[in-house]
């Protein structure tokens, strides 16, 4: 296989993840950022950051796996870039969450009369 379009079957499959990702969590993040965030143009911008940064991740950890692994066969190539994808989206949600956690506050458990 050309390796132009392994490098370009590779990138799209991280960004068609990542699209997809994206597209379940954008209203349910837009809802938490409109809650913590002080104005709506805030909110705006941190999802943005979220976006790009969801985007880039994947992107850069399928293309750094890309240069180190070489694989003769391509499926291989493209299973570790899928791998790699998942792992960059793994650790851009992780992070994400972390983030959010310190604003997200858990109802206090009524203590027991008796």
């Amino acid at each position: 296989m050309n390796s132009y379009i392994l490098l370009f079957a590779e990138s799209f499959i991280s960004i068609a993840v990542s699209l997809t990702v994206l597209q379940v969590l954008s209203r349910p993040l837009v809802n938490v950022l409109g809650r913590i965030c002080p104005d709506e143009e805030a909110a705006v911008f941190w999802l943005s950051y979220a976006k790009v940064m969801l985007i880039i991740a994947p992107l850069l950890l399928v293309l750094t796996i890309n240069i180190v692994a070489q694989f003769s066969d391509p499926m291989n190539s493209l299973r570790l870039a899928l791998m790699a994808a998942l792992g960059g989206l793994l650790i851009g949600l992780h992070s994400l969450g972390k983030r959010l956690g310190h604003f997200i506050t858990t109802p206090q458990q009524p203590e027991d009369a008796s």
